[in-house]
């Protein structure tokens, strides 16, 4: 039987690829993983990765038996989890994936309250476009996916949870400021700050416009960001007038740094969903997360301000040593 010790090295160094980082993950000295792997691939029988000078990739049988690990650990998790009423909290992790918006202004909230019900958990959280962190759902590399673009898949649950409003902003001193509303014809007058192609934001706001008789060629786009804070800086210095979340706005808003400016046929609205692998809801954390994202939709309530959101955050980060690990992707 392989030990499970074995088996958790064996994907840690999977996920980085890297032996030196895979040390530093598991708190133990290089050498160590080495022996670790090489005494797992003599056990099967079978090379695990290819080492090729400074680059390490896995093997066809690496990559088939990364997909087993994850699911042993999903298992793992969850039973460890079925236990917590009978007093077994002590290692249980979660893993987490979610869009930007979500990972940054409102997951931090739920995050917290999470902590409340288990507080001896552990979390980790990626963030990344909707494509990356679905992919990681499907590969089993989090149990819980919150995006805020569409989701196709029949592999998967998808559930709304609550929407969103993608808010044209201008700069305070800017001619359109103080006008009640802008058609879609008016805003190809002006240089439009987007997020990158391909991203959910940049998907709805082009969606809109040619709702609106407005084609994609016609939009004057000449800095794309994989941003809304680098949007929202970018609008401050003058360089265009941009489109971002509503839930990322109330600090810039409060502070009159930028202004919000009405859309005729408008606003640009987006679902928020909760996407999970087919089958039961999950338990244990996981299970007390959803409920708590219902909740938060059955009341309705936004975080009060951004400043109160990156407090919590900053909170919820000072545990990232003992609990709580966040990774941002593009």
């Amino acid at each position: 039987m392989i030990e499970n010790f074995k088996l958790k090295v064996f994907r840690v160094v999977a996920d980085n690829l890297n032996y030196r980082r895979a040390a530093d993950e598991l708190h133990i000295t290089q050498p160590a993983v080495t022996a670790q792997i090489r005494s797992l691939e003599e056990s099967l029988g079978i090379a695990l990765f290819d080492r090729v000078g400074r680059e390490t990739s896995l093997t066809l049988a690496g990559a088939t038996l990364l997909q087993y690990v994850r699911q042993i650990e999903a298992v793992t998790n969850d039973a460890i989890a079925a236990l917590a009423p009978f007093g077994g909290l002590e290692g249980v992790e979660v893993s987490i994936g979610a869009s930007h918006t979500i990972a940054v202004y409102l997951l931090p909230t739920l995050l917290l309250r999470l902590l409340q019900e288990w507080p001896k958990l552990r979390i980790h959280v990626t963030s990344g476009s909707t494509n990356d962190v679905l992919q990681a759902l499907a590969l089993h590399q989090i149990g819980i996916a919150l995006i805020e673009a569409p989701a196709h898949r029949p592999d998967l649950k998808v559930e709304a949870f609550s929407e969103d409003e993608l808010t044209l902003i201008v700069k305070p001193d800017h001619r359109w400021a103080k006008k009640p509303f802008i058609s879609a014809a008016e805003l190809v007058q002006e240089p439009i700050l987007l997020r990158e192609v391909g991203s959910g934001m940049r998907h709805f706001v082009e969606e809109y416009l040619e709702l609106n008789g407005i084609l994609r060629q016609q939009i004057k786009t000449f800095l794309d960001i994989n941003s809304t804070e680098g949007i929202i800086s970018a609008v401050e210095a003058g360089l265009g007038i941009g489109f971002v979340p509503s839930l990322a706005l109330e600090k810039s808003l409060r502070l009159g740094t930028v202004k919000a400016v009405q859309l005729d046929n408008g606003p640009v609205r987006r679902e928020l969903s909760i996407v999970s692998l087919n089958g039961p809801d999950p338990k244990g954390p996981i299970g007390t997360l959803l409920e708590l994202i219902r909740e938060h939709c059955a009341s309705r309530q936004q975080p009060k301000s951004t400043s109160h959101v990156h407090e919590n955050l900053d909170h919820v980060v000072r545990m990232r040593d003992e609990r709580f690990s966040f990774s941002v992707g593009r």
